[in-house]
């Protein structure tokens, strides 16, 4: 199995005991741009059809503007501010925007 199909198993696992929440640590840190939009496609349906709650925790801002309605800002393991993705993406430094945002 490819590394996508892999983390697909993982989260259906996961889903099939339907938890209250679902906490997901960096879910497309490997991956493949193709494998990567499988399972943020998976992830939204799951979130809306199933009622789910997620809690992710990634560097990877896109994918969090593409799948989070919320986002936490943290630095040095504080969270410093809560809100609207877009929101916490302005408030970024010019180096985290360029190691956190492939669309910069």
């Amino acid at each position: 199995m490819s590394g996508g199909e892999r983390h697909r198993v993982a989260l259906a696992q996961v889903l099939i005991k339907e938890p209250n929440i679902v906490i997901l640590d960096e879910p497309t840190g490997t991956m493949d741009p193709i494998t990567r939009v499988q399972v943020t496609d998976s992830i939204r349906r799951a979130r809306d059809e199933l009622n789910q709650t997620f809690l992710i925790i990634s560097h990877d801002m896109d994918f969090v503007l593409d799948v989070c309605d919320r986002a936490a800002l943290m630095r040095g393991g504080k969270i410093l501010k809560t809100g609207d993705p877009n929101e916490i993406v302005e408030d970024l430094t010019p180096k985290e925007k360029e190691k956190m945002l492939m669309e910069e």
